[in-house]
């Protein structure tokens, strides 16, 4: 009996879990639009307005290329179950994650690959010129920042010596803030997610324009519920990046505060300033950067991965091993 009640409650506790992370990714949205738009001096949509434009889109009626085949119905819904995989190894408020014993970083990792794979899939689909473009696009920048996302978790990974992403933001309670492999390990996950996010200087999510944009492309042959499946992906893929980037800033431990109801109060409404902190530093550099041509990113990119390569050299150099 005791069994079945910690299973139970372990369910809820996760769908809680995702709940949570679904309610709040469109609010993450719109409060960076509306950052950025603080930053042009104009007056921006509501906060609320990501909401708006789901509920809109899941009322459209579907339109399938010809062309298409199973690819480019089942993508949508891959990428959705695929990001919420990714959701239930991160570690929440309170730094809990549901899937924290089966799942580490190279599920997280992996998660983001399949949704890069059944995208660049589905923008061929079409057999439209664009689709086909923004696919080779998408994967020219996965080749780069899949590799740099994965060694700066592992530079974490072997900084507290565990790769489940739980246990980092438990373990980095006890490594100092000015941990020279650590703030390398943060440069290289803030660069890998504005490129994850399709941000300046690596791509413009407001633009529709065919010869600039990358992740946009795989996307113009999509439209009702499944431009909106793909759409909320994208948003919570966004919050699940601030998070993980949140937990190595300030892990969630320190701020757990008291036991019961209050406690987790406060450690939700800690961890939202913390991810709407970050949300607003994107805004304003997507404000005070331009775009990068697409030929210019393999520098940008390298950046990410040499900053990897640095933290796990330091690594061995103050430790004396990895």
């Amino acid at each position: 009996m005791d069994e079945l009640y910690a299973v139970l409650t372990r369910l809820l506790m996760g769908l809680g879990h995702l709940a949570l992370i679904l309610v709040v990714a469109p609010l993450l949205q719109g409060f960076i639009k509306k950052s950025k738009a603080f930053w042009q001096m104009r007056q921006g949509p509501s906060i609320l307005q990501p909401y708006r434009d789901l509920r809109k889109m899941m009322k459209k009626e579907e339109l399938i290329s010809e062309h298409a085949s199973w690819i480019f119905f089942l993508t949508p819904r891959v990428a959705f179950a695929a990001t919420l995989m990714a959701a239930l190894v991160i570690p929440n408020a309170w730094g809990w994650a549901p899937l924290s014993g089966w799942g580490d970083l190279f599920l997280f990792g992996a998660s983001l690959g399949l949704v890069r794979l059944f995208l660049t899939l589905a923008g061929l689909e079409g057999a439209g010129t664009f689709g086909g473009m923004g696919s080779s696009r998408e994967l020219f920048v996965g080749l780069l920042t899949e590799p740099a996302l994965l060694l700066g978790l592992i530079v974490l990974a072997f900084i507290t010596e565990t790769t489940s992403l739980q246990g980092m933001a438990a373990s980095l309670l006890n490594v100092s803030p000015i941990f020279i492999p650590r703030i390398l390990a943060l440069i290289t996950l803030g660069m890998v997610s504005v490129a994850e996010m399709g941000r300046i200087p690596m791509d413009n999510p407001d633009t529709h324009l065919e010869l600039t944009m990358i992740h946009e492309g795989m996307l113009l042959e999509y439209t009702g519920p499944s431009l909106a499946l793909l759409n909320f992906s994208e948003q919570v893929k966004q919050l699940l990046l601030l998070i993980l980037m949140a937990q190595i800033i300030w892990p969630s431990g320190l701020i757990t505060g008291d036991d019961g109801f209050l406690g987790i109060l406060w450690a939700l409404g800690f961890a939202g300033v913390k991810v709407a902190v970050l949300g607003f530093f994107f805004a304003t550099a997507e404000s005070l950067f331009v775009k990068r041509r697409l030929f210019r990113a393999p520098h940008f990119l390298a950046t990410s991965t040499a900053s990897a390569i640095l933290a796990l050299v330091s690594l061995w150099i103050i430790r004396g091993q990895i």
